[in-house]
């Protein structure tokens, strides 16, 4: 005889959007209910249905903005370099900042170590909307460098000096870039480090690879795009190789996950809470493979 066995869905402590994506959210709403003609330049956060839900409000996603006039721009919660704001306001161009203020506490951090003389080295993804808007905070050029394979790279190069200042992108894993910064030690003669990972960050990743290690399947629900999804997917695969990075309930495996009793689920911060609900539901309704019976 066989049985059928009920699922177990454990979910991640804090799911869908943090305080910096709601805050960025709710300021480009209000910006559309209170003027005609609002853009922005790329997209507000890296989730396509909370992006087309504003889109589908009025907002307009434009490459530059040589051709606007007038009307408001709104700062992507990722940040813009700051002569680039600079710039459309002086273009006569209304601006509303809902760059994330840990983002911009980065920012001030990589200032706060060049006043200081040291070389703002940044461990990031140098492609980042973030890093691009750290960088353009600073006066001079700083180094960016994503592992440790860069880092023996710039030093090889004369890039990297003997006397840094460390900041982290913000959504950067801290066991990542404490390997760099390890690294780094053995290179440099002076080392100023300024913690600019997010809390909120690091508190859901630590959640999240604790209950990867306690779950058959791990799943982390968030756009291929949104690079602490992509993160978390890793760190949580690291853990336990049997995670899945989905998008949404749509994309869900199923027929591959019909043996697991119990089920783990996480999101990225620019995650609507509802897609996560999706997948719980989903994954609580799917048929399971029935064990034998005693």
């Amino acid at each position: 005889m066989s049985e059928r066995t009920k699922r177990t869905v454990i979910m991640a402590k804090e799911v869908g959007f943090c305080f910096g994506v709601k805050r960025a959210i709710n300021l480009t709403r209000q910006a559309l209910a209170e003027h005609n003609n609002v853009f922005i330049l790329g997209d507000l956060v890296h989730n396509k249905r909370v992006t087309d839900e504003l889109e589908g409000k009025g907002l307009r996603k434009i490459e530059d903005y040589e051709d606007e006039k007038t009307g408001t721009m709104v700062i992507r919660a990722h940040g813009l370099p700051k002569t680039r704001i600079q710039e459309a306001r002086s273009r006569g161009i209304d601006v509303v900042d809902a760059t994330c203020p840990i983002v911009l506490r980065a920012q001030e951090a990589a200032q706060t170590l060049e006043r200081d003389g040291y070389q703002v080295v940044i461990i990031g993804d140098k492609n980042h909307a973030e890093i691009k808007g750290i960088l353009g905070a600073l006066e001079n050029p700083a180094l960016v460098v994503d592992n440790i394979q860069e880092l023996h790279e710039a030093k090889r190069s004369y890039k990297l000096l003997r006397k840094v200042g460390v900041i982290f992108q913000t959504t950067h894993a801290l066991e990542l870039c404490n390997s760099i910064v390890n690294e780094m030690l053995m290179m440099c003669k002076e080392i100023r480090i300024i913690n600019t990972i997010c809390r909120p960050v690091q508190n859901r990743q630590d959640d999240a690879i604790e209950l990867a290690g306690k779950v058959d399947l791990m799943l982390v629900v968030g756009s291929r795009t949104s690079a602490n999804t992509m993160e978390l997917a890793a760190l949580c695969r690291y853990h336990n190789p049997n995670t899945v990075h989905v998008q949404n309930a749509d994309e869900l495996p199923v027929e591959t996950f019909a043996h697991c009793r119990i089920v783990g689920i996480a999101s990225g911060l620019s995650t609507p809470e509802d897609l996560v609900e999706a997948v719980r539901v989903k994954v609580l309704t799917a048929d399971m493979e029935p064990v034998s019976a005693a």
